[in-house]
């Protein structure tokens, strides 16, 4: 095994090792289901470090959406840690980097994407969208939260990111797959989750620092959707009216 792939490893296993390590904190005022959503998340761990060894396209997608996703909240309480102690968002945050430096950047995503299957991803349009499957993958990973863990003041408001983790999921599979829908699924769950995000900063009870978190958790995919449509949107639109891109 390489060095990159080693460090992207020893990333995924210390996220690992900090899901498996979430019970003691219960008592700080984390939700009950909190501890045993962060534990779901070890099998899919596991299969994702598989597949980064074997250079799986898929596997380093979902490795970079993690890093991604827990990236601005470890530097957040880093830099601010709000009175909490240091060792988990630090560990965490380099853990992030670890997952960053091993497979991001040019030559990482020829070695395991390149051209995969029918997709070429080697173009650079078709780079942003690969971006945008990681970015929403982080997404995704913190829609899961807000279903798996969140104590709402409101029931039936658990419904709301649970449909949107949905049709993120189908978005994001689509476009992995090469798929024009996956492009539109992907937009229409990027407005989606702004209202909803909107919806929930002024309904739920919440602390600013929560809020920002929020902002930060969705805002690459947020961007990243909104960019794949844009780019694509033109192409997009010749060929239904039946024209040449």
């Amino acid at each position: 095994m390489d060095v990159r792939k080693a460090v992207a490893v020893a990333g995924l296993l210390t996220f690992a090792a900090l899901n498996a390590s979430i019970g003691p904190i219960r008592s700080r005022g984390v939700p009950d289901g909190f501890g045993p959503a962060m534990w779901a998340l070890l099998l899919p761990l596991a299969v994702t470090m598989a597949g980064v060894l074997r250079e799986a396209p898929w596997a380093r997608r979902i490795a970079l959406g993690g890093a991604v996703a827990v990236f601005p909240w470890a530097l957040l309480l880093t830099l601010a840690p709000l009175g909490l102690p240091l060792g988990r968002q630090v560990v965490a945050l380099a853990a992030s980097v670890a997952v960053f430096a091993g497979l991001s950047g040019r030559s990482m995503a020829s070695r395991f994407e390149g051209r995969s299957g029918r997709v070429d991803w080697r173009p650079p349009r078709m780079a942003l969208v690969g971006w945008a499957i990681v970015a929403n993958v982080a997404s995704m990973l913190t829609l899961y939260l807000f279903v798996a863990a969140y104590d709402y003041r409101i029931e039936w408001h658990v419904a709301v990111p649970a449909a949107l983790l949905l049709l993120l999921v189908l978005g994001v599979v689509a476009l992995g797959r090469g798929k024009t829908l996956g492009i539109l699924v992907v937009a229409l769950s990027s407005f989606g989750l702004l209202a909803a995000a909107t919806a929930f900063l002024w309904t739920e009870p919440h602390h600013t620092g929560e809020g920002v978190l929020l902002v930060l958790a969705f805002l690459p995919g947020l961007l990243t959707g909104w960019a794949v449509l844009f780019a694509f949107g033109r192409p997009m639109w010749r060929y239904l009216r039946g024209r040449s891109p």
